[in-house]
């Protein structure tokens, strides 16, 4: 850990002490707002734009209720989101059957995809800074420019707001796991901060006690599976006037991890992978966001932002499971920085009865550099460096009205560019259009259309074995369907059916192993979702999602893509005791997923039923909280990836203080 980000963090645990022990008195937790500055505003007041799409919004309240440590447990229950954890060990979050590079990350309006390969890892944004997660499935508005292909995945922060609030979470698990957190809330009637410290610190992960042991995995505790991260945030903003508004958003963590390696390798079954002995022996990043909104007119508002955002990643290939050498082949060293730098304007139009009309244009480069050495096949270790980047600009005009009260639409178009460093450059559009109509008090039909477009990522583009300057950007067309109906019992139901119609993917060449323009993909299936509160301070909530994934491409020898499974259902009660305990459980059943072997042979993946639950006590006016959890209750042996077995029972018990 750095001499400054060790003061940071004693300053902010110092504070907080000192704050929660002067306190004259005990409070229960404050609300606190969202911080929404920096984001894109995809809809006027009248919300067209969120009534004609699948959205899912979770808020802090929800994320507490499930115990949510981390940003892939809050949306591992979400319909339509799959969380997957593959060979890398990085947990991935695919939407309807796209991968994690087709989902467009951002923080406060701040992009988080990796500049070389379009993933993110979402256990770099800590829970404890979050107040809404948006999920947007399908095609989204194109104010929010290129990508997005799979989904939309937006994180508002938490805001501060006026006096001095706070909070202390202390945490332990199994396997020597520990977590720490801190967050102060504060501000005056024109100046409001929230700041947050958080601290994840994990041995490993336990596997399951039906797991049986293999030559490369003894069982108990999975090898190289341990975590450590902290993270330290803050956003400030300051009323300049009673038309303008200013904000500065700052997020920092640095942490380590381990990537855990395939359990089962024999050269005689050919859907098992050599072992790779890799881990991040250190990982650091910014982010940082300057933004003002100004109303310039009560009809006519102005939004900027400028960000940058920075990943510093050392990343290691041993030899073997000691994790001591690097001499043979195969090995290496990788120090890669990723870099995101760029800024938007917004303008918002409201025309009051004719509806809203908004204008984006933003730029982005990304920038990525990497240095390191790897040993060749004569077990000698070759220097190498790299650097390259790309420019993005992006425009996007769209428009909302409401349409007599029981009725809206949508429609939207983008023009968006990528500048190249080096090979041809390339343009593309998107557009949007979407209705909805409300027959009845209850009742919600809405359809929608989509053309969305995402740019080759700079591995893609000049990789040194695989990358090829004259890709196109993929693009996908979507279409949806669905209602929304409420119930008698206080229950609400929707349906929603979809059609993604994906061409000209990029994947690699099975003979020049060069990627190239040439898959199309077919997505389609439903979500249909039940929620019921029909009984006082209990909540439930149901959902199935079924997906077929189909390759279609013409030299294809698969119908099915693999990793993505057909069948997903998940349930959810939290139940509010006159004594103030909450109990919360949830279950997930995934079943019908396949893989193949290098010559196209199936293999089904077991379905698994995985089974969380949760106890939380209030003491104090609910000033403190007490709770236990177990995730995977009962023990299940399951994994995502062939020969890459998931976690097993894990207990965890915590208390938190609001001050």
């Amino acid at each position: 850990m750095s001499k400054k980000l060790h003061q940071a963090l004693m300053l902010y645990l110092t504070l907080g002490v000192l704050v929660a022990m002067t306190s004259t008195s005990w409070a229960a937790q404050a609300t606190v707002p969202s911080y929404e500055l920096g984001e894109i505003v995809v809809s006027a007041e009248s919300n067209e734009t969120e009534k004609v799409a699948t959205l899912y919004t979770l808020d802090a309240t929800t994320l507490k209720d499930r115990g949510v440590r981390t940003l892939e447990d809050a949306l591992v229950l979400v319909p339509g989101v799959y969380v997957r954890y593959g060979a890398d060990g990085v947990p991935r979050i695919d939407i309807r059957g796209f991968r994690t590079r087709h989902v467009l990350f951002l923080l406060n309006g701040i992009p988080l995809n990796s500049t070389y390969d379009g993933q993110f890892d979402p256990r770099t944004v800590p829970v404890e800074i979050i107040e809404q997660i948006k999920v947007t499935t399908g095609g989204g508005s194109v104010l929010y420019g290129s990508g997005g292909n799979g989904g939309i995945i937006n994180i508002i922060a938490k805001q501060g707001q006026p006096g001095l609030h706070g909070s202390i979470v202390a945490e332990i698990g199994q396997e020597d796991s520990a977590l720490g957190r801190l967050s102060l809330v504060g501000g005056t009637e024109k100046v409001h901060a929230f700041a947050s410290v958080g601290r994840i610190d994990r041995d490993g992960t336990p596997l399951s006690n039906h797991f049986s042991p293999t030559k490369a995995e003894d069982g108990d505790e999975r090898d190289n599976s341990d975590f450590e991260q902290t993270n330290v945030f803050t956003n400030l903003d300051v009323q300049v006037t009673d038309r303008t508004l200013v904000g500065l958003t700052v997020n920092y963590q640095e942490g380590e991890y381990g990537k855990p390696a395939v359990t089962n390798y024999d050269k005689n079954d050919p859907f098992t992978k050599k072992e790779k002995f890799l881990r991040v022996d250190d990982s650091e990043g910014m982010s940082s966001q300057l933004a003002f909104s100004h109303k310039a007119t009560d009809r006519f508002t102005v939004r900027g932002w400028g960000f940058y955002n920075e990943l510093e990643l050392e990343e290691n290939r041993y030899d073997d499971n000691t994790y001591s050498s690097q001499a043979k082949k195969g090995a290496y060293e990788s120090n890669s920085t990723t870099r995101t730098t760029g800024g938007a304007i917004q303008l918002n139009a409201d025309l009051q009865d004719a509806g809203g009309l908004s204008l984006a244009v933003s730029t982005q480069n990304d920038d990525w550099e990497d240095k390191g050495f790897e040993v060749d096949k004569n077990n000698v270790a070759v220097n190498y460096k790299n650097n390259e980047d790309v420019d993005q600009y992006n425009v996007a005009l769209e428009y909302e009205v409401a349409l007599g009260g029981k009725a809206g639409m949508v429609a939207g178009m983008g023009y968006h560019v990528q500048d190249r460093s080096s090979g041809g450059d390339e343009d593309a559009y998107s557009y949007l259009i979407g209705f909805h109509f409300d027959p009845v008090v209850g009742t919600r039909l809405k359809i929608n259309h989509a053309r969305k477009v995402r740019f080759p990522s700079i591995k893609q583009l000049y990789d040194i074995d695989s990358g090829n300057e004259d890709l196109d950007a993929e693009h996908t067309m979507h279409y949806e369907l669905g209602v929304e109906q409420a119930l008698p019992g206080k229950t609400l139901f929707s349906l929603t059916g979809f059609i993604n119609d994906a061409k000209d993917f990029i994947e690699k060449d099975e003979v020049t192993e060069i990627n190239k323009n040439a898959d199309e993909y077919m997505f389609h299936g439903f979500e249909v979702a039940l929620e019921n509160e029909a009984i006082d301070d209990l909540l439930l909530r149901l959902s199935y999602s079924y997906l077929e994934s189909e390759d279609r491409s013409s030299d294809s020898d698969i119908h099915q893509l693999q990793n993505r499974p057909r069948d997903r259902v998940t349930f959810e009660s939290v139940y509010d005791t006159p004594w103030n305990m909450t109990a919360q459980a949830s279950v997930q059943y995934v079943a019908n997923q396949y893989s193949y072997d290098d010559d196209a042979n199936q293999r089904r993946t077991p379905a698994f039923t995985l089974v969380d639950v949760k106890l939380t006590q209030k003491l104090l006016e609910e000033a403190l909280e007490l709770y236990v959890g177990v995730n995977n209750l009962f023990d299940e042996d399951y994994e995502q990836s062939y020969g890459f077995p998931q976690p097993g029972r894990y207990v965890y018990g915590g208390v938190e203080y609001h001050f």
